[in-house]
């Protein structure tokens, strides 16, 4: 039985920040480490060859690892959903509504938010609060 460490809060954020960026993430239990590889569902037909050493080191000790996943795309849609939800001027807040109310509303958002540079601050920090939350309610 391997003595099992406590989960870091900067490992919790590497976490959230590393599924962000598309990737499947498995903490070490007895050293406290993570490893990480693509989201086969993020990144369709992505390239293993460059991750075997990981996958392999992975599959081979899966039981020390904990596995996290990103949201679902209804999940993170409703981060979406609330972070406009905070937006009090009310002819912006219409324009984001608009923007996720058509067809790719990820692409429709974060285009908009180019154009936004204060709220597009205030986006990626609170997607990453929120993607933190997330990774600690998988932790168990």
């Amino acid at each position: 039985m391997h003595l099992i460490r406590e989960i870091t809060p900067e490992i919790i954020k590497d976490i959230a920040e590393m599924l962000d960026m598309g990737m499947v993430c498995f903490y070490h239990k007895p050293t406290g480490t993570m490893d990480y590889y693509p989201d086969e569902l993020k990144n369709p037909g992505y390239d293993e060859e460059p991750w075997a050493e990981v996958i392999d080191k992975i599959d081979e000790n899966y039981g020390d690892y904990q596995r996290f996943e990103a949201m679902s795309s209804r999940e993170a849609f409703k981060v979406m959903e609330d972070f406009i939800a905070g937006i009090n001027y009310i002819p912006t807040h219409n324009k984001f509504i608009d923007a996720i109310s058509r067809k790719k509303p990820f692409g429709n958002f974060n285009h908009l938010l180019h154009y936004y540079p204060d709220l597009r601050e205030q986006w990626f920090k609170y997607k990453l609060a929120r993607g933190i939350e997330y990774v600690k309610e998988q932790i168990g």
